[in-house]
């Protein structure tokens, strides 16, 4: 069996529709994200970003930051290359909710079986009031995207 990283997509910027300064906040999140700017980010621990652009991986510089570097930096790579994408369906705070007070109660010694048939149950209220129809198309298109499930 192969190991996959996860592509955990929760990096994202953007302008509040009540801002005062729109233009002002959207040219500070291009500036951010330009090339020149965001090598100088992923290269500096404290700002939590790992490398996106094919550029941050053969900079010269992040290369030579520290003996490993370059076997960090292709390793981010390739995990970049053959990673999952994080489910995505509607309301998915809730599921990972029920998920979140399932394992407490594995923890707390509670019985598994019963564990697994409430958060089954939980999950399918959720599903009932999003609507079974709706979260299938939404499931449907995640699905269809690669990086979804491996090859």
């Amino acid at each position: 069996m192969r190991c996959r990283p996860e592509l955990a997509a929760g990096f994202a910027l953007s302008v509040s529709s009540t801002s005062k300064q729109k233009e002002a906040a959207y040219l500070f999140i291009q500036w951010l994200n330009s090339e020149d700017i965001s090598t100088l980010r992923v290269q500096l621990p404290y700002t939590l970003r790992d490398p996106f652009r094919t550029s941050h991986y053969t900079n010269a510089d992040y290369l030579a930051k520290w003996p490993d570097a370059k076997d960090y930096l292709a390793t981010l790579k390739a995990a970049s290359e053959t990673g999952l994408l994080d489910l995505s369906l509607l309301q998915t705070d809730k599921y990972e909710e029920v998920l979140r007070q399932s394992i407490s109660k594995l923890w707390a010694g509670d019985d598994p079986k019963a564990i697994l048939d409430q958060a089954a149950s939980d999950w399918d209220a959720i599903t009932d009031k999003i609507g079974v129809d709706k979260q299938k198309a939404v499931y449907q298109a995640w699905a269809s995207k690669s990086g979804a499930y491996p090859k």
